[in-house]
């Protein structure tokens, strides 16, 4: 059942610059029912489980409600109208990712549910495995001449070791870093490569830049906390593959709207670049650690990097670009399904993300990015890397392992 206000809801989204499409494209589903049955307000059948839906036009005296939830809000009509119903001794739930209003349902008596058809079950997938092997794999591993082996001679298969899981093979005192390849052979990872003079510092960062350094691996997706350089490969990456390879045309850097504490840029001050400076200077500050002013201006002199927000995606095709999606935990998944699809040829992308830092709170920790990690997992395009190890300050290495454990 959806209250009407509901549909009154998605009409005031239509035009909001990240969620309006799907607000129309939920419209267009609604009216397609009423068109093949003539009418809403009656329970028409829906899926192949039995289920019905009906916009509820009545049922929306808000005097059932207490006296402080008795608003002028659509929070309050969609209590109201829920209230309603279980008054008639019918079976209530409020279904919402909203969750304030989950908690307002509660409040008043009401059962309160998460809409949780977009999360998955995760399966700990980090995208690194450890394997024990022996000496003699390792030493084939570097004789042979393109620095393969396969995957059956260590005893593995890409059902637990999906293509492109990076591997840390230890033999004893001695160890290599490999991954696993489409055709299903173990390529070596030398840890002597760097991008845009930047080398990974630990294992899972040198496996990570390999991947991040594949031109056949379209879609890279770095997580992991604060600090562990998420950021820095990819901005590195993407400046290595346009300035030094001559692969993409430019970096794209896309940021989403979320900040810390929810400030919405349209209330900023100034012109849509100076309102983009609070978000933009993230990535500055990355770059500025990494490479010196003048390569900086350099860069941006010659239009090779451009920082925009989120919603400047819709309607636009992007060719021959090195595509960064920072921030990506913030992201529901229809909105990252929405970005991928705006590759065009000769295009990469990267999503950075950490779940514990979600500012959007439509987006749960097993929904959004996680969904399509575990969507994409094992398909060629596709590699994943968790980073642990934080390069930053032990203060701010502790800080990050705190929210962590409180959010988790």
């Amino acid at each position: 059942m959806i209250p009407l206000v509901v549909i009154s809801e998605l009409e005031g989204k239509r035009h909001h610059p990240e969620l309006g499409w799907f607000a129309r494209e939920t419209l267009r589903l609604l009216d397609d029912l009423r068109l093949a049955h003539g009418r809403l307000d009656k329970p028409i059948p829906i899926g192949d489980s039995g289920g019905s839906l009906h916009v509820e036009l009545n049922h929306s005296d808000p005097s059932v409600l207490p006296a402080g939830f008795r608003t002028d809000s659509n929070d309050a009509r969609i209590l109201a109208c829920a209230l309603n119903l279980a008054a008639e001794d019918l079976a209530v739930t409020l279904v919402t990712k909203d969750i304030p209003l989950r908690v307002k349902a509660g409040a008043v008596g009401l059962d309160a549910d998460e809409y949780r058809a977009g999360e998955v079950t995760p399966s700990g997938w980090t995208g690194i495995a450890d394997v024990e092997v022996g000496q003699d794999l390792v030493d084939a591993l570097f004789a042979a001449d393109d620095n393969t082996v396969d995957l059956a001679d260590f005893g593995l298969d890409t059902t637990e070791h999906p293509v492109n899981t990076g591997l840390r093979l230890l033999a004893g005192t001695s160890s290599a870093l490999g991954r696993v390849t489409p055709d299903k052979q173990v390529k070596l990872v030398r840890g002597d490569r760097e991008a845009f003079g930047l080398h990974g510092r630990s294992a899972e960062q040198r496996i990570a830049l390999d991947l991040l350094l594949d031109p056949d691996i379209g879609i890279v997706s770095l997580g992991g906390r604060a600090g562990t350089g998420k950021s820095a490969l990819a901005l590195c990456a993407g400046l290595e593959a346009v300035m030094e390879r001559g692969l993409h045309k430019r970096v794209v850097v896309f940021r989403p709207m979320y900040a810390v504490g929810g400030q919405d840029l349209g209330y900023l001050p100034g012109s849509e670049s100076e309102k983009m400076q609070p978000w933009a200077q993230a990535v500055f500050d990355t770059l500025e650690a990494l490479v010196s002013k003048a390569v900086i201006e350099e860069v941006l002199d010659r239009g090779m990097l451009e920082v925009l927000p989120l919603t400047h995606i819709r309607g636009r095709s992007l060719h021959d670009s090195f595509v960064i999606v920072d921030e990506a935990q913030s992201l529901e998944r229809n909105v990252l399904l929405t970005v991928l699809s705006r590759l065009g040829s000769g295009s990469r992308v990267v999503l950075t993300h950490d779940v514990a830092q979600r500012d959007n709170l439509r987006v749960g920790r097993y929904d959004g990015v996680a969904a399509v990690i575990e969507k994409l997992k094992g398909h060629p395009l596709f590699a994943h890397v968790t980073l642990t190890r934080s390069e930053r300050s032990p203060i701010a290495a502790l800080v990050t392992e705190m929210l962590e454990d409180h959010t988790g």
